[in-house]
C-alpha cells in the first residue's frame, strides 16, 4: 500500500509539471479606426434680428404696422435657410401671440387675417420675392368662419404650417411672405388695440 501511494504522488506530480509547461499557437486581428458623428439640423433667416413689422421706428427692410385701419393690408418678407446634414421637415408656427386691448376692451389679434406663401426667391424686405410659389396659410386653403385669422394659427410644432418643400436637405432655402389684413368689420371698440406674434420655423429630422 505504501509503495502504490508513492507512485501514485509522483505521476501526479509528473502530470502537474506537464500541464504548467504546455505552450500554445495564437493570432488576432483588429479593425481599427472606429468612430461616430451625429448630424445636425440647423436654421437661419435673413432678419438680422429685426421684426418683419413694427408700430414704430421701421428700420431697414422693415414695415411699419402702426395706425392701421378697417380693411389695411401690411407686407413683409423673411428668407429661411437651411444648412443642417439631416433631410428635415420645417414647420412654420406662431410660437407666442399678444393682445392688449384698447380703452374700449376690445383687442386686434382677432381681427387680424394671416396669409402666408412660400417663395423659392427674394429675401427681407420682400426684394425680389417670387420664382415657384406656394400659398401655404389663407382663406382658401384653410375655408371656415375664422381660419385665417391669427387668433387660431398654430401654436406648436405638431400642428404646424408645413413647407412646400417636403425634405429640406442642406443647402436649401424658402422665402416666406406674410400679407397681414385688418377684418374690415373691426368694431370701434378695438380703436388703439395692439397684437403681438413671434413666427417660428422648426427643422426636425426624417
Amino acid at each position: 500500500m505504501t509503495v502504490v501511494a508513492v507512485v501514485g504522488g509522483l505521476i501526479a506530480a509528473v502530470g502537474i509539471v506537464l500541464g504548467s509547461s504546455y505552450s500554445v499557437f495564437s493570432g488576432t486581428t483588429d479593425n481599427t479606426g472606429n468612430n461616430w458623428a451625429a448630424g445636425n439640423v440647423v436654421l437661419t433667416d435673413d432678419d438680422s434680428g429685426s421684426a418683419m413689422f413694427v408700430t414704430s421706428g421701421a428700420g431697414a427692410n422693415q414695415v411699419t404696422a402702426s395706425v392701421l385701419k378697417p380693411g389695411q393690408t401690411v407686407v413683409n418678407c423673411v428668407r429661411v435657410t437651411y444648412a443642417g446634414s439631416l433631410a428635415s421637415t420645417v414647420r412654420l408656427y406662431a410660437s407666442t401671440t399678444g393682445d392688449t386691448p384698447g380703452p374700449g376692451g376690445t383687442g386686434l389679434r382677432d381681427y387680424l387675417h394671416v396669409k402666408i406663401e412660400e417663395g423659392t426667391t427674394g429675401g427681407f424686405g420682400c426684394a425680389s420675392f417670387g420664382g415657384t410659389v406656394t400659398t401655404l396659410w389663407d382663406t382658401a386653403t384653410h375655408p371656415n368662419a375664422a381660419s385665417d385669422l391669427l387668433t387660431v394659427f398654430p401654436s406648436t410644432y405638431t400642428n404646424g404650417v408645413v413647407s412646400a418643400l417636403a425634405s429640406w436637405s442642406g443647402p436649401a432655402a424658402r422665402t416666406y411672405r406674410f400679407t397681414i389684413t385688418v377684418d374690415s368689420s373691426i368694431p370701434d371698440t378695438s380703436q388703439s388695440s395692439s397684437a403681438s406674434a413671434t413666427f417660428t420655423w422648426e427643422a426636425r429630422n426624417l
